[in-house]
């Protein structure tokens, strides 16, 4: 958790990267919805809840790409619901030496989800181009593959990969997360583009283990104190960028102007009056 928390602070500690190509203050408080795509890396891990063999193992830090859609819904002025259909993995990664025989032991979970979000954030009215915000939201996923590695090295040298499925991982995921962000409109000749760069941390809160392995119907795929008591949820850190272009509508300023100052009645008649 500290290490995510440093990340966290690593981004806001960037906030200068949208100085530039900004629009004034008064287009940024025109919001409009916008749809666009996100991407960027996850920092997976598992934690176990009440099972303090488990618990003690060290994990591996390991970084996965992801992405997705989302459209920005302005609520106010600084409020933003923003739902999101995302592609990512979550699991664990582990190299520990087992206590009872001294073997060397590798054990990785790695399982890709669809999930549907919902955030909602909250923008801090520091400068009207460049929006630090805080996020909030609610994940439901949906298991769609995925495979478990087990390598040890004794007694017997052991070295297998099986599919995910129903009896080693929960189909649904569940959960909830929290973050910081910037967002900031970029101009782009005569449109703007909107950019949302964020840091999420992400909190599973249902039990991941299958039915099957808690049933005991199937073995365990681990070693060294791997009972299936307590909880094992997903957590992960996650660091985006999206880009999306603001649903407005075209209207050219330049030409209404033009319009109003050049083309006007001249006496009774109704002439126009201009080139």
């Amino acid at each position: 958790m500290k290490r995510y928390l440093i990340i966290i602070g690593i981004l806001l500690a960037l906030s200068p990267f949208a100085m530039g190509q900004m629009y004034s203050s008064k287009a940024q408080e025109k919001n409009h919805v916008a749809i666009g795509i996100k991407g960027g890396v996850n920092m997976p891990r598992m934690y176990y809840y009440n099972n303090t063999a488990l618990l003690k193992l060290p994990q591996n830090d390991t970084i996965t790409l992801m992405g997705g859609l989302f459209v920005d819904i302005p609520l106010g002025r600084y409020l933003w619901l923003s739902p999101e259909v995302a592609y990512l993995e979550r699991g664990t990664d582990m190299t520990y030496q087992h206590q009872g025989s001294g073997a060397d032991v590798h054990y990785a979970l790695r399982a890709s989800y669809a999930d549907f979000r919902l955030p909602l954030e909250v923008s801090l009215p520091v400068k009207p181009y460049l929006q630090p915000y805080l996020v909030v939201g609610a994940e439901v996923g949906m298991r769609l593959f995925g495979k478990i590695h087990l390598d040890r090295s004794e007694p017997i040298a052991f070295d297998e990969t099986i599919d995910v499925g129903d009896a080693n991982l929960a189909l649904i995921h569940a959960g909830a997360f929290a973050g910081v962000g910037i967002r900031s409109l970029i101009g782009v000749g005569s449109r703007h583009i909107l950019l949302k760069l964020s840091a999420t941390v992400h909190q599973g809160l249902l039990d991941s283990y299958g039915a099957a392995e808690k049933e005991g119907s199937v073995p365990a795929t681990n070693v060294n104190a791997y009972q299936i008591t307590g909880q094992r949820l997903p957590q992960g850190l996650e660091v985006t960028l999206g880009v999306a272009i603001p649903l407005e509508k075209q209207l050219d300023d330049a030409c209404a102007t033009f319009a109003k100052d050049r083309y006007r009645r001249r006496g009774s008649r109704g002439h126009l009056f201009g080139y």
